[in-house]
């Protein structure tokens, strides 16, 4: 039978690039960029083969569209050589029976946000939980509450970090999101970091989490995101960045994040233009991760705490993920550089995003498993399929565009 993975022989290779032609994309690349490439990335290209039994065939084509399909699969693995964060990619792992994978609603030619009756009702039987009314069943922070336009924010009771609140949103649907909303929950993010290191100085180092749905991890239904501010050191893996940095810069000499997206760039996998670098990731941690990179390097005026700068992306991101994507649980962070001034080894660290699709909320079964926790993430989606969505929602320049070789 045809090996199903390999390209049509007359269709160029960057034609429709897809994360099965990494190590090919790489080799077509400029010299630099190709460079640049190999210093951060190792791609492993395999092919796993199966021998069904004839009686499989009727099961194979119906789950997986062909039983030529199974045969032989290209599955590309990628890692990073400096954080060492990496996936496994097989897009055919997103048709496996209760894999609880997101089914793109219908991509960017029809964007809509038709929520399954089922999830609706678990969203509406929530209503008039403890976050419908915060100002009388959340604890207030010792310096009170920060009120926005759309959230007002709350100590959390059960505490991960000395400083950890949660900023709740006025109306109680977690999937009602739209760009005032985000715009809202970083400015007000931001407020209440300052207020904490007022009140702390040594509390520097501000994380923010947005949970949406059990799936994601919130316990609560209602829409909120959780704020953090640590003292001394940043999140493990914020600073496992940073040191990645820091390693990148005195090996080569060179701006490892501006390395990065100039990689992300060279393949086409840029979803905007402008100060920002933002980008499908490579090495995603799981299902469809986007990254926004604002660097506060380029602009000495940027303070850590005016998170302003990443409201457009991330509600573009938002929006592709719910109306073209299908996403209904996701996880997204916002991370950056020490509050009150710079630090030593955080002067090139930009101001960062990071949204990551949790898959279907009704699905019984995790995403999350042995590989993820203590492997390589597995990972079905995409990011050249995401970076086009993200385009047609966010169009970029040409200086934006992939160099189209054959």
């Amino acid at each position: 039978m045809p090996d199903a993975s390999a390209p049509p022989p007359s269709m160029p290779l960057t034609a429709h690039p897809t994360i099965e032609r990494l190590p090919e994309l790489i080799d077509l690349l400029p010299e630099r960029e190709r460079t640049l490439a190999n210093r951060l990335f190792r791609v492993i290209a395999t092919e796993g083969q199966i021998v069904p039994p004839p009686q499989m065939y009727p099961w194979l084509e119906r789950t997986f569209g062909s039983v030529e399909a199974t045969l032989r699969q290209r599955i590309v693995r990628v890692i990073n050589k400096w954080t060492f964060e990496g996936a496994t990619f097989n897009p055919l792992r997103s048709r496996r029976p209760g894999s609880g994978t997101t089914q793109a609603a219908g991509g960017s030619q029809q964007p809509t946000l038709d929520i399954a009756p089922e999830l609706r009702e678990r969203i509406a039987a929530t209503q008039g939980d403890d976050f419908c009314q915060p100002e009388t069943r959340t604890p207030a922070d010792t310096f009170g509450r920060v009120r926005g336009r759309h959230t007002v924010t709350a100590a959390n009771v059960a505490k991960a970090e000395g400083w950890h609140s949660l900023s709740i949103f006025d109306h109680h649907d977690p999937l009602e999101i739209d760009e005032e909303l985000v715009a809202d929950v970083l400015d007000v993010a931001g407020d209440w970091a300052a207020e904490v290191h007022e009140a702390d100085p040594a509390a520097r180092h501000l994380f923010v989490l947005w949970n949406c749905l059990w799936r994601a991890g919130a316990s609560l239904v209602h829409g909120h995101v959780q704020m953090t501010v640590s003292p001394v050191m940043a999140h493990a893996r914020v600073e496992l960045w940073r040191d990645a940095a820091a390693r990148y810069h005195a090996a080569t000499g060179d701006d490892y994040f501006a390395d990065l997206a100039a990689v992300h760039r060279a393949l086409g996998l840029m979803a905007g233009t402008g100060k920002l670098d933002w980008y499908a990731s490579l090495t995603p941690i799981k299902e469809r991760e986007v990254d926004v990179l604002a660097p506060t390097y380029r602009d000495a005026t940027t303070d850590p705490a005016e998170l302003g700068v990443l409201t457009e992306p991330l509600a573009v991101t938002l929006r592709v993920a719910l109306e073209a994507l299908g996403v209904r649980a996701f996880n997204a962070v916002v991370f950056g550089p020490p509050l009150g001034g710079e630090e030593l080894g955080w002067t090139s660290f930009p101001l960062v995003a990071r949204f990551v699709d949790r898959g279907n909320p009704l699905s019984p079964t995790s995403d999350i498993a042995g590989l993820e926790l203590f492997g390589t993430s597995v990972v079905s989606a995409d990011p050249f399929d995401l970076a086009r969505e993200l385009r047609a929602a966010s169009p970029v320049d040409e200086a934006q565009e992939p160099d189209e070789q054959d």
